[in-house]
C-alpha cells in the first residue's frame, strides 16, 4: 500500500517517516526553511507487509523557500491525481498538523486537496504537542474540535 504524507514545512512529515523506517533516511530539519524539495518515496515493512510512503515538500513556504507554496501545492495535486487514478494504488493520505501552530491555516491544505483526494482514506497526525500550550494534551482536541469538524475531519 501507498501512504502520502503532506502538510506545512516543519510539521514533522519527514520525522514521522524516519520513525516508521526505524532509521534516519528522510532528510529532516528544525529550520523554518524546508529540506524536502521533491516528492520522495521510502519503502518499509510492518509484520511482513510492504508499504511505500511518500514525503512531500512543505505547503507553506514563501517565494524564497525551497519550493514556493503555490508550486508545492500544484505539484502535490498532480501527484495525487496520478496515484488515485490507479484504483490498485489508492493511498492513505496523512495530513501532518503541527499542534502548536495555527490549525485552521494548516487544515486549508487538506481543504484544497479534498476534491483531488476524493474517497481515498484520510487521516491527521498532530505533532509538536510538546510545544503546545494545551495541557493536558487531550484538551487540545476539545479546543480544536469545531475547527476540525468545519473542515469535515
Amino acid at each position: 500500500p501507498n501512504i502520502v504524507i503532506f502538510g506545512t514545512t516543519g510539521s514533522g512529515k519527514s520525522s514521522i517517516i524516519n520513525i516508521l523506517l526505524e532509521r534516519e533516511e528522510a532528510p529532516a530539519s528544525n529550520d523554518a526553511m524546508g529540506c524536502t524539495a521533491t516528492t520522495d518515496n521510502y519503502d518499509f515493512s510492518i509484520d511482513e507487509r510492504k508499504y511505500r510512503i511518500w514525503d512531500t515538500p512543505g505547503l507553506n513556504e514563501g517565494s524564497e523557500g525551497l519550493v514556493p507554496a503555490k508550486v508545492a501545492l500544484k505539484n502535490l495535486k498532480s501527484f495525487v491525481k496520478e496515484l488515485v487514478r490507479d484504483k490498485n494504488r489508492t493511498p492513505l493520505f496523512i495530513l501532518c498538523v503541527e499542534g502548536s501552530q495555527d490549525v485552521k491555516a494548516q487544515l486549508r491544505h487538506y481543504d484544497s486537496l479534498k476534491s483531488t483526494i476524493g474517497a481515498a482514506p484520510f487521516s491527521i497526525v498532530v505533532t509538536g504537542m510538546d510545544r503546545c500550550s494545551s495541557s493536558p494534551w487531550s484538551k487540545w482536541w476539545g479546543e480544536h474540535q469545531n475547527i476540525l469538524q468545519s473542515f469535515g475531519v
